[in-house]
């Protein structure tokens, strides 16, 4: 692994970026950010290429969906931005993306703990409790999709959560030792280029999720702008909406944040 020292500026402080290749992968690594996915953006400015990642063992304003952040203590967890930029995938097709993360994230928790799964639509749970928090955010030229942003929190040695998150759990909580976070991140890699190589594989993708869901059989409760619902899960459709069947035998169509579990 060869590394090089770059200096770049972050707002009015200067920092140590390591540039360096891992598993097919080109690492950017700062020794702080506020949020990875925030960084990713300001790079890609100035050109980043296909499996670029930006890197931080020590974010201090991580990003989480629709406004919310992501609790990670500094030296403790990975917190990284996968930047994919596939060649001619179409607009359409964006959820192959999220399946590739949320997989590529599952395959490499199962490498340690069962009950592993993916709650619609990718964040990674063991159990009940969440171990992996995932924020895309897409840019698109025409018909195809230009750049990916995957923005990645996984919980690896953490001992305490003090955030109001109501379900974190990391892999020392369950396993009662903590890992080597380099190697870790290896394995990460290795496991999110896997799927990555086979994105255009949909029935593949699709049948590997399909099978990963949270919650797949059974009725549960939901709730929706219009309140509470007992339904089950019927499938996803080609835009990676939610699919669910309710009690009346009426089926749903849900975007993201259109419905929740209760």
């Amino acid at each position: 692994m060869k590394c090089v020292k770059v200096k770049g500026k972050e707002g009015n402080k200067v920092k140590d970026m390591k540039k360096y290749d891992l598993f097919g992968f080109q690492i950017l690594e700062f020794e702080e950010l506020d949020s990875t996915n925030t960084k990713a953006a300001e790079l890609l400015k100035g050109g980043l290429e296909d499996r670029s990642v930006v890197l931080t063992f020590r974010q201090t304003k991580g990003k989480g969906q629709v406004g919310n952040s992501w609790e990670s203590e500094a030296g403790k967890n990975i917190s990284i931005t996968v930047v994919f930029r596939p060649e001619r995938l179409q607009a359409v097709q964006q959820f192959a993306v999220s399946m590739v993360i949320a997989l590529g994230c599952r395959d490499f928790i199962r490498k340690y703990v069962q009950g592993c799964c993916v709650k619609w639509p990718n964040d990674v749970y063991v159990g009940e409790q969440k171990m992996v928090g995932i924020l895309i955010e897409h840019t698109i030229a025409g018909a195809f999709i230009r750049t990916s942003l995957c923005g990645i929190g996984i919980n690896i040695n953490q001992r305490q959560f003090y955030s109001d998150a109501p379900n974190p759990v990391s892999l020392f909580q369950l396993l009662g030792k903590e890992l080597d976070i380099r190697e870790a991140l290896k394995e990460l890699l290795e496991c999110i280029g896997k799927r990555y190589e086979r994105i255009r594989e949909d029935t593949e993708l699709r049948r590997d999720y399909l099978e990963a869901l949270y919650r797949k059989c059974g009725d549960y409760v939901w709730e929706d702008a219009s309140g509470k619902f007992v339904a089950s899960f019927k499938g996803i459709d080609e835009y990676g909406r939610l699919v669910l069947k309710d009690s009346e035998g009426k089926e749903r169509v849900y975007g993201f944040k259109e419905v929740k579990f209760c």
